[in-house]
């Protein structure tokens, strides 16, 4: 742990000391309650905008797949015309858009568990919500028959119960970060060094080749 993480935490911790001496127990309860409203409207939030990115690229997947099987008709086009290199160059990017289909079904299938992991936390903290305004209820009537003294021993548990759920946001902040960060990568095949390029162009080259064998077997069976 770091200098400053140890400073943070050791204010922190001397900050709930001196709440839990001074605040009003049903006051803390309320505002506990106030937080979990807060993380409850959050995840909704992260919740619809995971629903949305999956949309957008499940669309994306139809429109990257009508191009790949566009071009596939223009090789077989070339093929049938006896132009070679027509050929390649359609199943060149035929190929490209295989690719781009394959890395976007990846980012489909993250947003598409992120959103179901953030539907049941959703659902969680609903529950947890309901639980909370019982147990406050509870104790408001032992605060009322101690006549409302201080000190609060579950406040600790309830303070840890929303630590969690903070570090718990931020990973789920970090995976959509994560998320967009592939999203706005430059196109395919850019910002590689001289070296990888050439064994791309070569790995690629072979590619088409072997797209262009398997349609030039294609027509003389046909």
């Amino acid at each position: 742990m770091g200098i400053l993480q140890r400073v943070f935490s050791m204010t922190k911790a001397a900050a709930n000391e001196m709440l839990d001496k001074m605040e009003n127990p049903v006051t803390m309860l309320n505002q506990y309650l106030r937080d979990l409203d807060e993380d409850i409207a959050s995840t909704e939030r992260e919740s619809l905008h995971q629903q949305g990115q999956e949309r957008v690229l499940q669309a994306k997947l139809t429109e990257l797949q009508e191009q790949a099987d566009y071009y596939e008709s223009k090789a077989e086009q070339a093929v049938a015309g006896e132009r070679e290199e027509e050929a390649r160059a359609a199943l060149e990017a035929k190929l490209a858009y295989a690719d781009q289909r394959e890395e976007t079904s990846k980012l489909a299938q993250l947003a598409k568990q992120s959103a179901f992991e953030l539907g049941l936390r959703l659902e969680s903290l609903k529950e947890e919500k309901i639980r909370l305004q019982e147990k406050r209820k509870e104790l408001v009537l032992r605060l009322k028959k101690t006549d409302g003294a201080t000190g609060y021993s579950s406040g600790d548990s309830l303070q840890g119960s929303f630590a969690s759920r903070g570090f718990d946001r931020i990973e789920q902040k970090l995976m959509e970060r994560e998320a967009q960060q592939e999203l706005s990568k430059a196109p395919y095949g850019a910002g590689r060094d001289t070296a990888g390029n050439t064994k791309q162009n070569e790995q690629q080259s072979a590619r088409v080749e072997e797209e262009l064998q398997r349609l030039l077997q294609k027509k003389s069976v046909g």
